[in-house]
């Protein structure tokens, strides 16, 4: 299944559609306005003129709710903690309307090309590229009003993979996500909310990470954002393991999403 993300900084859902279905593409309607399902295309929907205008990202939906459950306003600083390539970073800039200020942030220098030039392509003005390891972000001590942790996880397809995920990839990748959402919760302003995601399957990755937080920490509450499936209508979404936690469930795209405020 491919969706796109009409990008409503350089052109309304309905005119892209129109002019896409001009040319043969039949699009499908989601419970998002500007989100479309491609049913067909007798192009590539990544060669399109209308592509390279950037008109359109292409994105998953599942991957649409974060930025959303996030809820940035046009006020707002934000850090995305592991930007790359864009597509969360860019939903955020089209729902702060370019306004406001996003720092994207990602530890792998060769993953900066792909953000930076999706940020071009789509016309973003609001976005400071960094090129960091999240761990040591709280070195810069700039505090935020909202963060996204889309963090690494064994569901993120790595190049030329062909061996099974071991216990020892999820231990080593639950590790890793303690410590960034940690760092992350550090660096958000008294009041200031986070959402943590990940496209894992895996409760090390996601509830196990949410209640070591919960344990550890008494400056941060868990916001309970359930209600969210009555909005996503069409995406098999249910409660995650934690009350008021989300999981996302095949055949769309796994994803796991919680949501934290700093209280203290």
């Amino acid at each position: 299944m491919q969706y796109l993300r009409v990008n409503t900084l350089k052109i309304s859902p309905q005119e892209l559609k129109e002019r896409l279905e001009s040319k043969g593409v039949v699009l499908e309607n989601t419970y998002l306005e500007y989100m479309f399902k491609i049913i067909e295309s007798p192009y590539s929907p990544g060669s399109t003129l209308e592509y390279l205008f950037g008109y359109y990202y292409l994105q998953g939906i599942s991957s649409t709710v974060p930025p959303l459950v996030l809820n940035p306003s046009s006020k707002d600083m934000v850090l995305d903690m592991c930007a790359a390539p864009g597509g969360k970073t860019t939903h955020m800039a089209q729902l702060m309307e370019n306004e406001g200020i996003i720092v994207a942030n990602d530890m792998k220098r060769v993953r900066l090309r792909s953000l930076s030039s999706n940020i071009h392509r789509l016309g973003i003005k609001n976005v400071v590229i960094l090129n960091m390891d999240a761990l040591k972000l709280d070195k810069l001590q700039i505090y935020y009003d909202r963060i996204l942790l889309d963090a690494p996880c064994t569901g993120n397809p790595v190049k030329g993979r062909s061996r099974k995920i071991t216990k020892e990839d999820i231990e080593y990748c639950s590790r890793r996500q303690k410590d960034m959402l940690d760092v992350g919760l550090n660096l958000l302003k008294v009041g200031g909310e986070l959402v943590y995601s990940t496209c894992s399957q895996e409760i090390e990755e996601n509830e196990e990470v949410v209640q070591y937080i919960l344990d550890k920490r008494n400056d941060i509450q868990l916001v309970d954002i359930s209600d969210f499936r009555r909005r996503a209508k069409g995406i098999n979404i249910k409660e995650g393991g934690i009350k008021g936690t989300l999981r996302i469930y095949p055949p769309d795209e796994p994803f796991f999403i919680a949501k934290f405020r700093k209280v203290e």
